[in-house]
C-alpha cells in the first residue's frame, strides 16, 4: 500500500500483487502420513454492521470482491464478534465450494 497527499486529500493505493503474494502464501493444504491440514485466506474490505446482521465485503486469491451476509439471531445478545465469525465462515465456504466446482469441470488444475 501506497499513501500520497495531493493538496488536501489522501490517496491511497494499494498494490494487488502483495496482496496477491499474501493470500498464497496464506492458501496451503499440507498432508503429512494419514494428517491433512488446510489453510485458506482472504483479505477483509469491509464489515458493515446493521443490528441484527452483518455484511462481509472481502477479496479472494483471484482478486475477486464478494459479499457475504449473516444473522444474530439473539438480538438482544448482539455479539459483533460472533456475527462476523459466522460471516467470515461463510465466505470460506463459498470459496471451498468455488474451488471444488472449478476442480470437477476442469477450470483449475
Amino acid at each position: 500500500m501506497a499513501k500520497y497527499k495531493v493538496g488536501d486529500k489522501l490517496i491511497i493505493i494499494n498494490d494487488p500483487t502483495k496482496e496477491k503474494e499474501k493470500l498464497k502464501e496464506l492458501t496451503k493444504l499440507e498432508v503429512e502420513d494419514q494428517y491433512a491440514q488446510i489453510s485458506w485466506g482472504i483479505k477483509i474490505v469491509k464489515v458493515e454492521y446493521d443490528k441484527p446482521n452483518v455484511t462481509l465485503t472481502y477479496r479472494n486469491i483471484k482478486g475477486e470482491l464478494n459479499k457475504v451476509f449473516a444473522e444474530c439471531r439473539d438480538i438482544e445478545n448482539f455479539d459483533q464478534e460472533k456475527v462476523l465469525e459466522k460471516a467470515l465462515l461463510k465466505a470460506f465456504q463459498n470459496e471451498i465450494i468455488d474451488l471444488s466446482v472449478g476442480k470437477n469441470i476442469g477450470f483449475f488444475k
